[in-house]
């Protein structure tokens, strides 16, 4: 089955629909650019147009597209890597070359290791055009921002729209009712890719929900059907869910990903404790719908697919009530994963200086390398603070060494160290660092 937002995606910027400022703002810096110039960092929800416009803009302009993600490469030596051969290359056979570098509003956050500072240090003088795109204008990328000219893209206009859906449901020879593409256009919310997608599902035999029917976002519908007495209340609030289910057809951006039912569900009640046979038969239950939604997407029988909810929103109700359960994005409780983030924060400085020494990467150097490093110092029973010298760590690396020796351990103190550190290892156990010797 072909894709109705992939074979309608324009080739020609004339081709596009909305934001008609925004893309002669566009065509006129790739047109004038010279080198040095500011990077573009596009800004606007998703399906408005920014991808189309720089692929359809390097084939009308004659330049060879690179296009990267940055969510994918947030790590400083992979963006390095990647980045600085195209700004000091051309193009095969010698044509211009163009990098997108996309999502780069995921470069931010817990998991960065100071990709967005290499990000703007290399974006400062750029060889070649660099267009940049986020779905949001967030504080993480403030300072990106000062870096580049933003263009703001906002959703595109449903008379727009509305032209769009009936060129294609006139080329694809699909009739539909007046009022099914007024509440596909009223759903998309600007969308132009969602809206097409709604419209394939409609014709390929998905049931529509009208307007009212997304106005409850999904954190707050799973709150509500959880916390509801009545099966009917229920159902109606999980029915009116901004949510979707999987579908490989059409891809998941990162706004897709998280308004996933079935995921969102999952992680909600795996976070919350719960006692193992009310876990099991809710799972059961989920793993169910799952496999349909599964099924029903490989084999194209799209129309099955509305069963799902109906399964989730009748099945889960009696086992789920007065169970606790609230909406969480993260598939593990808090208690569990706050120890998870103060031990990467601690651990960042020293698999920095560690990975730098051995030539890799932060994340090959963890993972592959400092858990037998570790586990080697704690059974040799050598003096953790000569180590620690020896290396050249600073003093929160060479504690975050301590630690980890610690752990390994299983014990309070590390030998060797000196009496500051050895205070310090005992006032961390008071805190609950060390539970060795406690009852219970």
């Amino acid at each position: 089955m072909v894709i109705w937002s992939e074979k309608y995606r324009p080739s020609r910027v004339e081709e596009m629909v909305g934001n008609e400022q925004a893309r002669l703002l566009i065509v006129k810096w790739l047109s004038g650019w010279v080198s040095g110039s500011k990077p573009l960092l596009l800004v606007g929800p998703p399906g408005v147009g920014k991808t189309t416009i720089v692929r359809v803009l390097a084939a009308q302009m004659g330049y060879d597209l690179v296009e990267m993600n940055a969510s994918d490469t947030r790590n400083k030596e992979i963006l390095q890597a990647r980045i600085s051969p195209v700004l000091a290359n051309t193009g095969i056979f010698g044509k211009k070359i163009l990098l997108f570098i996309d999502e780069v509003d995921g470069i931010s956050g817990r998991e960065d290791t100071g990709g967005l500072d290499t990000l703007i240090d290399l974006m400062q003088e750029p060889t070649v055009p660099v267009i940049m795109a986020a779905n949001t204008k967030s504080s993480k990328i403030k300072d990106l921002g000062k870096a580049c000219r933003v263009v703001e893209f906002g959703p595109v206009p449903d008379s727009h729209l509305a032209i769009l859906l009936n060129h294609v449901l006139a080329e694809q020879k699909v009739s539909l009712p007046l009022e099914d593409r007024a509440a596909i256009v009223r759903t998309s919310r600007g969308d132009a890719r969602s809206m097409l997608n709604s419209a394939q599902a409609l014709a390929s035999g998905y049931s529509l929900l009208s307007a009212r029917d997304y106005h409850l976002d999904i954190a707050d519908a799973i709150n509500a059907y959880f916390g509801s007495d009545l099966a009917e209340q229920a159902r109606e609030y999980f029915f009116r869910a901004d949510a979707a289910y999987n579908d490989p057809r059409f891809g998941a951006s990162p706004e897709d990903r998280r308004k996933d039912m079935i995921n969102a569900l999952f992680s909600s009640i795996v976070s919350t404790r719960l006692k193992p046979d009310d876990l099991a038969v809710l799972l059961d239950i989920l793993s169910k719908a799952d496999v349909l939604v599964g099924r029903a997407s490989k084999n194209m029988q799209w129309v099955l697919v509305r069963y799902a909810r109906e399964i989730l929103a009748y099945r889960m109700f009696e086992p789920s009530r007065r169970r606790g359960i609230k909406y969480s994005q993260y598939s593990m409780p808090w208690p569990l994963m706050g120890p998870i983030f103060a031990r990467a924060r601690s651990m960042s400085g020293l698999l920095t200086e560690l990975s730098s020494m051995a030539h890799t990467s932060k994340s090959t150097f963890g993972s592959t390398v400092m858990p037998y490093m570790v586990r080697i110092i704690a059974e040799s029973n050598a003096p953790a603070d000569k180590i620690a010298e020896e290396l050249g760590l600073d003093e929160p690396a060479s504690q975050a060494l301590f630690k980890e020796i610690e752990r390994t351990k299983g014990i309070g103190t590390v030998t060797g160290g000196s009496e500051g550190r050895r205070k310090s290892s005992a006032v961390g156990d008071s805190r609950g660092g060390g539970r060795r010797g406690s009852k219970g």
